[in-house]
């Protein structure tokens, strides 16, 4: 985190500089250990400071999903259609990988908060939000990047959704090793699983 102090009237540099703490303590000591004051040490400001931007600690983990599924969508965005659909999952897999390394400990309360309909601050319905953007940019993406390639998706609106679950699943077996344990290499497994994803949702 930086050590750099943020100057006095910088509203907006002190909401980043509380992302950073937040995202810390989730990285570290997953939801659990998410607290209003821990917060606020990290980010060098009182208590009082972090609810002048954030109404609970939901919103500030709601914030934090939002923040790297924008950056998600901006590559889905940018991304080369001519690279195939395996090669567009592969070029989005580290995003994937990094998210699940900072959050997946805490998927379980982010999904009871923000899709499940639990307690719904401006933040959290923004992520909401977002997560569904994030599936239109993915499914609009495989349908740009088939069409370019000359292949033909599946036409169901699962699709998306089951992309997303496998690449979850990529990111979670690359984090915990399980496929090195069997003496699988990181990149065998990510070209395999890529190429097995493309077959799964073409004609």
């Amino acid at each position: 985190m930086s050590t750099e102090q943020t100057a006095w009237g910088d509203a907006e540099g002190r909401r980043r500089d509380i992302l950073a703490s937040a995202e810390l303590i989730v990285e570290e000591q997953g939801y659990a250990g998410l607290t209003m004051r821990a917060i606020a040490v990290g980010a060098g400001v009182s208590s009082g400071t972090v609810y002048q931007y954030f109404s609970g600690k939901e919103d500030v983990f709601a914030a934090l999903m939002e923040r790297r599924l924008e950056e998600l969508q901006r590559t889905l965005e940018s991304v080369n259609r001519d690279l195939g659909i395996a090669g567009v999952l592969k070029e989005i897999e580290p995003q994937i990988t990094d998210l699940w390394r900072r959050f997946g400990r805490s998927a379980a309360q982010w999904e009871a908060k923000v899709l499940s309909g639990g307690r719904r601050g401006k933040e959290v319905t923004n992520s909401a939000q977002d997560y569904r953007k994030t599936l239109k940019a993915l499914a609009k993406t495989l349908d740009e990047t088939a069409r370019a390639t000359g292949q033909e998706l599946i036409d169901d609106p699962a699709l998306p959704h089951w992309v997303w679950d496998s690449l979850i699943g990529l990111a979670d077996d690359l984090l915990l090793q399980g496929a090195r344990i069997n003496r699988v290499k990181p990149a065998h497994l990510i070209e395999f699983a890529t190429q097995a994803i493309a077959r799964g949702i073409t004609r």
